[in-house]
């Protein structure tokens, strides 16, 4: 292989003609001229009249009783208007939080509910749990007031970790959950695994640890909460990713009345990742207090406090092994996952790992697999999605067992992926737990990686860093991962001037759906970008929506907006061929034109005609009241993006100083939309997949506190973090959906964090290191090479 000329771009790539638009365009965000003048309207910029603010008093134990909380030196507070506890809030009758990503798979065995209430009453469970809502007129006398009041708790022993929860003796998070188990789960063959570990030449053994995320969103949450007596309707403006499941969990579960008595809004949203679309505390505290007080109330989450109030992601630990044949062939796995649920069960809880075990198998024919999953009670904030949602756990496993079996083996890492790959011709392949790759060429997508990365050029940077006394390292990841879920509805309407709105159903929180669904309704109905416009995030004029969440928004989104074009197209055909006075099957339409016979009509006329007061010739009913379709799409199969990472590093052995000094990634996500868009989620991901691998880790000590609840603790990655990402695609379009799009928007976190602890290890093999727990920060590494036995020789 030859070092190519320059690193790639997928933006770079089938652009097209210069005018087009449609799909395929590497269109720049439309959105982008609001958002970067400061036009945008994020929920820290929703104010109304009479507002009041609230602030959440939160525990500063992990574990207690309350015994009594004494709010009497608030009151002297000027401006104070209530103080609101779990008593006050009981008394009212309302509900509780509930966990709706428990499949009665599970439900229907041994499985321990929580009561999630928002404010805690009897015991606090972890550090930052919310003891009382202060309301008051301004943000400042809230807090000060919050200070006065006096809690008196009752410590209670603590268990703060997974591996503190599953530990012999363990405190119990809640008494009747044994041995901090909240449930378990298994998938696969245990006697198939059992018989194929029983004739293995050789077993390889690890336990895996993917650390605790913070989200760490740009816009820190936000939501203010409206009550209307004179209709009875509650009205919450959040920076939520999900208005619409916001909604049917406040009507259902927590007030209790109809949905159409609640509307929730979201206008622009700075970021999310997951960790923004399940319902928290603080959006019902808002309506709660609203309601009881008669005025609106804002709640604005600081920087800091967002460390204790947001939901959490990752957080596993996972036992696993690996039998092998003498010719690296891979017989069996078998993973035992503990997975740290938090201590109270929140909508999106149990996601992570139900899925994301799924795909343990990652893009090899492993034969038999076995794998028990344990959601574990700790005392600490709640666990959620947050961006990948269990894939990256799974590929972190399944990757790092293949290069430690390698190395065991004396195997080349590459040469080991081979002869384990899936082949295209085994496609659809069903997977030994169960689940069906439609589509997918795994070793063709290697090896483009292994050219645009220039593997065989390693040897001669290694050695260029070793004259400069650095250590070089390299590692591959390969991945594959699950997108696309439940059901979606997308609306096309155009107006009396003939332009056209796309209402959606989706939630875009910088994915940029405001760009491609407009190059969509450009491609099929043949609109101008400039006369489309977008609408979504309000569950008064969205007739119902599921949010975007799992890469979902293209394929699901996507493929319902073409049957709502297609309806469209349908239905302004009957309408020209009545206003041409032609037969409808003697008409064909591109471009946004219907022609037929040496007659033309552009759609957008038909649109103005159908809803002109005076039509110019009759037409029935249906046809004089506009032209609108409404498209509904299933994501039943799911689709299966995969790809290949490469990474390189430096280590300084004098400091364990790390350096991530090249990146090169190939990504199959079918049909790309927008490769200026994809591009950009690309980076983003592999962004955050570069946190996890070398900063980023929520630390609790063992009394559960919060070690890393601040920036200067929690160690974001910056520009300099970052080398030049040689980024390319290799398209393989599904069937499982009409335009054979696969999840894009979390490739690089799933894939890359493997190639870069890989590189790591590689590194550091001279002295004897097999395996290294994320976030490899210098101290780490520096301590693994201080403990390297004194025989060994870095240079050999």
């Amino acid at each position: 292989m030859t070092a190519p000329d320059r690193p790639r771009s997928i933006a770079g790539e089938g652009a097209g003609p210069a005018n087009h638009t449609g799909i395929g365009a590497p269109l720049p965000r439309v959105e982008d001229a609001r958002l970067v003048t400061g036009l945008g309207r994020f929920a820290g910029n929703v104010s109304e009249p009479r507002q009041l603010y609230g602030y959440v008093l939160r525990s500063p134990v992990g574990h207690a009783r309350i015994r009594g909380i004494d709010a009497t030196g608030a009151a002297d507070v000027p401006g104070l208007v209530a103080v609101l506890t779990g008593e006050d809030y009981a008394a009212d009758g309302l509900g509780l939080i509930p966990c709706v990503s428990i499949p009665p798979t599970i439900t229907g065995k041994t499985y321990h509910k929580t009561p999630f209430a928002p404010l805690a009453r009897d015991r606090v469970l972890c550090v930052g749990a919310e003891v009382a809502f202060v309301v008051a007129e301004t943000a400042e006398a809230a807090e000060d007031a919050a200070e006065r009041i006096v809690v008196d708790y009752d410590p209670l022993p603590v268990a703060a970790t997974v591996e503190a929860a599953i530990a012999p003796d363990a405190p119990l998070v809640w008494p009747e959950a044994q041995g901090n188990v909240c449930f378990r789960h298994e998938i696969g063959d245990a006697a198939a695994t059992e018989a194929a570990f029983a004739r293995a030449h050789h077993i390889t053994r690890a336990r895996i640890r993917n650390q605790r995320l913070a989200g760490v969103p740009m816009e820190p949450r936000t939501c203010v909460g409206r009550f209307d007596p004179a209709d009875g309707r509650w009205h919450l403006t959040s920076s939520t990713a999900n208005p619409h499941r916001i909604r049917l969990l406040l009507a259902e579960h927590i007030f209790k009345v109809p949905a159409h008595r609640i509307r929730v809004t979201a206008g622009d949203v700075g970021g999310g990742f997951g960790t923004k679309g399940g319902l928290y505390p603080e959006e019902i505290l808002v309506l709660w207090a609203a309601w009881r007080v008669g005025r609106p109330v804002k709640w604005v989450c600081g920087r800091s406090e967002s460390f204790l109030a947001d939901f959490n992601g990752r957080d596993q630990v996972a036992d696993a092994e690996m039998a092998l044949d003498d010719q690296g062939r891979v017989l069996a796995l078998r993973v035992a996952v503990n997975h740290n649920l938090g201590c109270m069960l929140g909508p999106s809880t149990a996601h992570p790992p139900l899925v994301g075990t799924r795909m343990l198998s990652g893009v090899y024919a492993f034969p038999a697999m076995h794998v028990s999953i344990n959601g574990i009670f700790t005392n600490s904030r709640t666990l959620t999605t947050y961006r990948g949602a269990g894939r990256p756990e799974a590929t972190m496993i399944v990757e790092r067992m293949m290069d430690m079996a390698a190395v065991e083996l004396g195997m080349d890492p590459v040469d080991i992926r081979r002869r384990n790959f899936i082949q295209p011709g085994q496609m659809p392949y069903r997977t030994a737990i169960g689940e069906v790759y439609d589509c997918g060429e795994f070793e063709a997508i290697t090896d483009a990686t292994l050219r645009l990365a220039d593997w065989d050029g390693f040897d001669a940077r290694r050695a260029t860093s070793a004259a400069r006394g650095r250590l070089r390292g390299r590692g591959l990841s390969c991945y594959i991962e699950v997108c696309a879920t439940i059901s979606e509805r997308m609306e096309v309407r155009f107006d009396s001037t003939g332009a056209v709105s796309v209402l959606a159903g989706t939630f875009s929180y910088g994915q940029g759906h405001e760009t491609t669904y407009a190059q969509m309704i450009s491609e099929w109905l043949g609109q101008p970008i400039d006369r489309i416009r977008f609408v979504q995030g309000d569950t008064d004029v969205i007739a119902t929506g599921r949010g975007s969440f799992g890469s979902r928004s293209m394929t699901v989104g996507g493929s319902a907006l073409k049957e709502a074009c297609q309806l469209v197209i349908d239905k302004g055909r009957r309408a020209a061929a009545i206003l041409l006075d032609m037969d409808e099957d003697d008409l064909t339409f591109a471009e946004g034109t219907y022609r037929g016979a040496g007659k033309a009509m552009r759609l957008d006329e038909v649109a103005k005609a159908m809803f002109s007061w005076g039509a110019p010739r009759p037409m029935p009913a249906d046809m004089r009241n506009g032209l609108e379709g409404v498209g509904f799409f299933t994501a039943e199969p799911q689709n299966y993006p995969n790809g290949c990472y490469v990474a390189e590093v430096e280590i300084d052995p004098d400091t364990g100083d790390i350096t991530l000094d090249r990146l090169a990634g190939v990504d199959d996500v079918g049909t790309v939309v927008n490769p200026l868009l994809l591009e950009g989620q690309v980076i983003g991901g592999a962004a955050q997949a570069v946190g996890q691998a070398l900063k980023e880790a929520v630390v609790h000590d063992a009394q559960g506190q919060v070690l890393s609840g601040s920036f200067t603790d929690y160690a974001m990655p910056r520009a300099a973090d970052f080398p030049r990402m040689m980024l390319d695609t290799r398209a393989v379009p599904t069937r499982t959906n009409p335009l054979g799009v696969k999840g894009g928007a979390e490739t690089g976190t799933i894939g890359l964090p493997p190639a870069i602890v890989g590189a790591a290890v590689d590194a550091l093999r001279p002295y004897g290191v097999r395996d290294m727990a994320m976030p490899l920060i210098p101290q780490r590494i520096w301590e693994a090479i201080d403990a390297a036995p004194p025989q060994k020789d870095p240079a050999a």
